[in-house]
């Protein structure tokens, strides 16, 4: 394997949108996850948009046994009342919204979502990113 020595670069070819995941209140940590991985993952990837639009959906899963490890670094004291980052990849910011927009994921998507997310309480970030290190 070769070491990239050039200087990092924002891509310009892909744009990445990240939903910080907040649980519908009332809904445990663990059925949140579970349901967020086992059934809701099927039926937003199902829709033909998404497999249209998207080069890449990812879930981030927070691990409740890494909070005490955590919380006993420096780095950062505030406990998050996210559960997890939903990661969506495409070409451009548009090919990402068109999918929100949609009316299949309108009808399909949105009242799942429902079950397990709160969407008045996620936030939501979008821009390009560049890739310092990949030993894949």
């Amino acid at each position: 394997m070769s070491e990239n020595t050039s200087k990092p670069a924002l891509r310009t070819d892909r744009v990445r949108l990240v939903v910080l995941m907040a649980p519908k209140p009332g809904l445990s940590f663990e059925e949140f996850d579970r349901y967020w991985l086992d059934v809701h993952a099927e039926v937003f990837s199902s829709i033909a948009i998404v497999k249209r639009n998207l080069l890449k959906y990812e879930q981030f899963h927070l691990d409740p046994k890494f909070d005490e490890i955590i919380a006993a670094q420096t780095l950062a004291k505030s406990k998050s009342p996210f559960r997890g980052i939903a990661i969506f990849e495409a070409t451009s910011l548009n090919k990402i919204f068109d999918i929100f927009q949609d009316e299949e994921y309108l009808r399909v998507v949105v009242p799942d979502e429902l079950k397990f997310f709160d969407h008045e309480n996620a936030q939501i970030l979008a821009g390009p990113f560049a890739t310092i290190i990949d030993k894949l």
